[in-house]
């Protein structure tokens, strides 16, 4: 009987922390986000790497490019070694599918720009703009692109708010994992440091 309530306590608890309300993914991440000079919701970050010179900061970046930037709607819009930049364009695919009378899925649009100098990286991820689908049973699927500041919560006047919210805070989400996986990479490489520094 134990084994049993214990089974059923556990499921209701991941059940109660899957269901996540909308005003919570909010609070959650409230202050944690701007807006740059365009309307892009834009995070950042500095990587300090004092044991690697631009150069090879700068190829642990376009690695990085390399392999994480594979889709054919991904692709690096600048590459310049000279003045240590990268910037990249990205789409998060399906960043949230919302269900009710219709369904709406939710990609969302991304640039990623890396900036260079000796011993450091600066990383930016700037959400621009939503790809809407939505379906209905009895009707032809409709498509849409918003630019993401026109859309609530940051516009608190946007439709679908708890569809809209979800796919901002996932957008977040999927923001701040490109950041880690690009520090990652610029500390540590792309595949693994034993691979990398292995003798061949």
């Amino acid at each position: 009987m134990k084994k049993i309530l214990c089974v059923a306590f556990l499921c209701l608890s991941s059940v109660t922390t899957y269901a996540q309300s909308a005003k919570e993914m909010l609070l959650e991440i409230e202050n944690k986000w701007e807006l740059d000079d365009n309307n892009n919701v834009t995070f950042s970050r500095v990587v300090d790497v004092p044991n690697l010179n631009k150069d090879e900061i700068f190829n642990r970046v376009l690695s990085f490019f390399t392999y994480n930037y594979v889709s054919g709607k991904s692709v690096i819009q600048i590459q310049d070694k000279e003045a240590g930049l990268v910037v990249g364009k990205g789409v998060y695919d399906n960043v949230h599918i919302g269900y009710s009378i219709v369904t709406t899925y939710v990609d969302a649009w991304h640039i990623l720009r890396v900036d260079v100098k000796e011993g450091k990286a600066r990383v930016i991820v700037s959400l621009t703009d939503y790809e809407k689908k939505i379906e209905a049973s009895n009707a032809p699927s409709s498509f849409s692109s918003m630019k993401i500041a026109t859309e609530y919560p940051i516009n608190p006047k946007g439709g679908q708010k708890t569809v809209m919210t979800k796919a901002f805070y996932k957008s977040y989400q999927k923001a701040y994992k490109t950041l880690d996986a690009v520090e990652k990479a610029i500390k540590e490489g792309n595949t693994s440091k034993v691979i990398e520094n292995s003798e061949w």
